[in-house]
């Protein structure tokens, strides 16, 4: 069936709005937030709907229901009920696809009737809850045993290796929870001290990685730079952490336990660091 224009309390065939507010599964009616459940976005809502006068309660007429968020003129879900159905009330789900991709939004629904009507609007707000935390450690391949990273070349055989000004490399170990086509979402931050404590020296910068082989069981590799802005804030007795999320169509599912990567930038025998090859010759 063609979308129609839902009818809104404005409209000359609808002079005053004589539904009632629309309610969802799990979401506590006292919220002004309405807080949704933390798996919405997987499992998608559930919409309670009150009796709506006029309800058919005699003959084949069947009313329409269609549920909107605003914003988007097509309805995100329908059901169509009749004399037979009668209830006190009606629950409709919301596939996740359908829910919007922003932290809160405003949903309401029409029923086309004898008179058609629309319902006042319920604001909905996605939970934030951490994903469980399941993914393993990142990796640092130019580090040395001791997790520090200097100067010089830890593993100058090594032809994928690195000077630290060159950028420093990342690996995110593969995990069997890993899908085709999910996003490694990385997070890298500097920080004055060994052990990531303290104040930091940059913001939180984000790297996307797509996961494109599950067949090898490969790392997912990247590098962090620039290096002014991401690393030359490090210059001794300083590190640097990483953490990183799975998402799966847009949604995080699971997240890393910490990586850290100890930095020491100080030129061996002066008063100076590294930052890029003339030091060296």
């Amino acid at each position: 069936m063609p979308t129609q224009t839902p009818i809104t309390a404005n409209s000359t065939t609808n002079p005053g709005v004589l539904l009632s507010l629309p309610r969802v599964d799990g979401v506590d009616p006292q919220d002004p937030a309405g807080t949704l459940p933390p798996d919405a976005k997987q499992v998608g809502i559930v919409c309670v709907i009150d009796r709506w006068p006029n309800f058919p309660v005699s003959g084949g007429r069947r009313d329409r229901v269609e549920i909107f968020i605003v914003g988007n003129p097509a309805f995100v879900a329908e059901a169509e009920y009749g004399a037979a159905d009668d209830a006190v009330e009606f629950r409709i789900s919301v596939a996740p696809e359908k829910l919007p991709g922003v932290a809160t939004f405003e949903l309401f629904y029409t029923v086309r009737s004898i008179n058609p009507t629309t319902s006042p609007e319920r604001r909905l707000t996605f939970a934030i809850v951490a994903p469980p935390q399941r993914l393993k450690v990142a990796r640092f391949p130019d580090a040395n045993i001791f997790g520090y990273i200097g100067c010089h070349k830890n593993f100058p055989d090594d032809p994928q290796s690195l000077f630290i000004w060159e950028g420093v490399r990342v690996e995110i170990p593969f995990d069997d929870l890993f899908n085709l086509n999910d996003v490694v979402r990385v997070h890298w931050q500097a920080w004055g001290s060994l052990n990531a404590s303290g104040n930091p020296l940059t913001q939180v910068f984000e790297f996307n990685e797509v996961v494109t082989d599950i067949v090898n069981r490969q790392a997912v590799k990247l590098v962090i730079k620039p290096f002014a802005s991401h690393i030359e804030p490090m210059r001794n007795d300083d590190s640097a952490t990483v953490n990183y999320q799975l998402l799966r169509n847009g949604i995080p599912i699971f997240r890393s336990f910490t990586g850290l990567v100890k930095v020491d930038r100080v030129i061996s025998g002066k008063n100076e660091y590294c930052a890029d090859s003339s030091w060296m010759t």
